[in-house]
């Protein structure tokens, strides 16, 4: 007899303006929406922005070589595509109308400093799923304590996929209206720079815990 899984995809976030945060006209993502994945496992995504004042060059790295960065490399190389390829673009509030960001985009550089929060968050996730950190404070505090500046942050969460390509689709969020694709619209978003890291505890929920941190 086949074993059947059944899957569990959620997908929540919120976007801080200047540290502030607003849940209004700003808000990038659906809390508590539901739906099904493909992969093995129970999984989870969640995605949230911020803008402050700094700024900061940081590392970049191109090459990696444990499983874990072959993985963080395909999400990499996916979300580069994304954004120079023919699928630029995300729903509009009102579901009928998309914005176009097809040709504006540019690459985004694999920074060594953001993947160092990233895994610092990833870890904290396995703890806490929530873009609030385990000690109550914001998840962009990560940057902070790591000295790393910024004009604008984004973050994009995700649980329960080992693989980058299928932790990459739960953020691309294709099969998700305006009020879904949080993840989408920050993958989209005015960054130059991104950090990604995943962790991994075989006795957490989701086993699989993925951030991506993208900044300017």
């Amino acid at each position: 007899m086949k074993k059947i899984v059944f899957c569990l995809a959620l997908v929540c976030g919120i976007l801080l303006i200047f540290g502030c945060e607003s849940m209004g006209s700003v808000f990038t993502g659906s809390s508590g929406s539901s739906g099904s994945s493909s992969s093995s496992g129970t999984t989870a995504s969640s995605g949230k922005t911020s803008s402050g004042t700094a700024s900061s060059a940081g590392k970049t790295t191109s090459s990696t070589t444990s499983e874990e960065d072959e993985q963080v490399n395909v999400v990499f190389k996916l979300t580069n595509s994304f954004r120079t390829g023919s699928e630029a673009y995300y729903w509009n509030s009102d579901n009928k109308t998309k914005t176009s960001l097809v040709g504006k985009l540019g690459t985004l550089k694999l920074d060594a400093d953001l993947c160092r929060a990233a895994k610092i968050r990833a870890e904290e996730t396995v703890k806490s799923f929530s873009h609030t950190r385990p000690d109550g404070r914001s998840c962009f505090t990560v940057l902070k304590d790591l000295s790393i500046g910024y004009t604008r942050v984004g973050e994009n969460i995700a649980a329960g996929n080992g693989g980058g390509e299928r932790t990459f689709l739960q953020w691309k969020e294709d099969d998700k209206d305006y009020a879904g694709q949080g993840h989408r619209r920050n993958m989209l978003g005015d960054f130059t720079k991104i950090g990604i890291a995943r962790a991994y505890d075989p006795n957490a929920r989701y086993r699989y815990y993925w951030v991506m941190i993208l900044a300017k």
